[in-house]
């Protein structure tokens, strides 16, 4: 996959050279895709992924990662070590999963998540990784996700669980994790875990997990013990805000904690052009609302839809108070960001077409049916 990204195509010249090409059809040649770039302090990590062929790829199956360390130098990039494949992804079929940055201590690191869907029921886990001492060490795996919303014919017993990422915690290698369980897409309750690494798995420290996840996941005894220990006044609060978490009036791709929006929504969106049928659709409900009147929901895709340097297909859905959903944004961007100016009902957006670059973007504005570029 070729780079559609500023600084995604200059780590890719300096890891690939000048002469990268798609492989041709047909060709046994196994091929690399950009999966990630990362942007720390003075550093930059690009994550390549090669996956199995398709005939190789199993239900359980993921990709290859590989790492390439950057150091800034003014505006330009040097590369510093390449980490060749250092693990592999836990997408499945071949997918890498979706890949965002995470700081541990003093160190950062990276969180890869990814999950499987089996007879209606789907499982989210996602694994850490600390880069420590010119090493990539993985921390472990904690279960972040599971629904039977697809095996479920009853609607009242048709459970979703989320988990909201957080790392940077006041002590090195533990995650804290805010489980929201919902019945039915609106009775929700939230609980808070801490998990600690030890020896390469992550261990419940306190909190409490959600019972679908212990027996979906068939956590072990020492996981039980702990459930429901309560949680230390220096982790109560989360983290303050890094990448990958959402800030207040603004909604990115890369955003964690998002769920599976609602039938209605989803409905919305498989009429829009640019819903991809093959790529599983998550959100959240955009508090405040871009609408004075209206629920409105940012939608995308859990794996971005393969899209590359950071974009992904974005709608912005309305929901009527009669429930009536319709599609009044739809576009492969990264973010859009709720700005002060009104046209009609809505809130005018400053939409993100760049990963890297929060300046970069165009202000859109509603017309009474959609949004629209301003002056188009």
């Amino acid at each position: 996959m070729l780079a559609n990204n500023t600084d995604m195509r200059m780590a890719e010249t300096l890891a690939f050279g000048k002469n990268v090409r798609f492989r041709a059809e047909g060709s046994s040649e196994k091929c690399v895709s950009l999966a990630a770039l990362m942007t720390f302090t003075g550093s930059r990590v690009l994550i390549t992924a090669i996956a199995p062929d398709p005939g190789e790829s199993g239900l359980d199956q993921g990709s290859s990662l590989s790492a390439y360390f950057f150091r800034e130098s003014g505006s330009t990039l040097r590369l510093v070590t390449v980490k060749r494949d250092f693990a592999e992804s836990n997408g499945a079929l071949g997918n890498v999963g979706d890949i965002n940055a995470a700081h541990f201590g003093a160190d950062d690191g990276m969180m890869v998540n990814g999950g499987i869907s089996q007879q209606g029921y789907s499982n989210d886990l996602t694994d850490f990784y600390v880069f420590r001492n010119g090493s990539i060490v993985r921390l472990g795996m904690v279960p972040t996700g599971w629904s039977n919303s697809g095996a479920e014919e009853d609607d009242s017993k048709a459970v979703t669980i989320a988990g909201r990422i957080e790392t940077g915690l006041p002590q090195p290698d533990r995650v804290r994790v805010t489980y929201t369980r919902s019945v039915r897409g609106d009775d929700e309750r939230s609980s808070v875990a801490i998990w600690r690494s030890q020896a390469g798995k992550f261990v419940l420290e306190a909190g409490s997990v959600p019972e679908e996840i212990i027996t979906g996941f068939e956590l072990a005894g020492d996981v039980i013990a702990r459930n429901g220990t309560p949680v230390p006044a220096t982790d109560a609060s989360p983290p303050p805000s890094a990448a990958g978490t959402s800030s207040h009036g603004v909604w990115s791709i890369d955003d964690i904690g998002m769920v599976p929006p609602s039938s209605d929504v989803t409905e919305a969106i498989k009429h829009d052009s640019n819903y991809p049928p093959i790529c599983k659709l998550t959100g959240r409900e955009m508090l405040p609302s871009l609408s004075a009147t209206n629920k409105t929901w940012f939608v995308t895709t859990s794996n971005r839809c393969d899209a590359g340097g950071g974009t992904g297909p974005v709608w912005i859905v309305s929901v009527a108070p009669t429930g009536k959903a319709s599609v009044v944004f739809s576009a492969f961007r990264h973010a859009v960001k709720a700005e002060n100016g009104l046209h009609g009902e809505f809130h005018d957006m400053f939409v993100n077409g760049d990963a890297r670059n929060p300046k970069s973007g165009e202000i859109y504005t509603f017309d009474g049916v959609t949004y629209r570029k301003s002056g188009s």
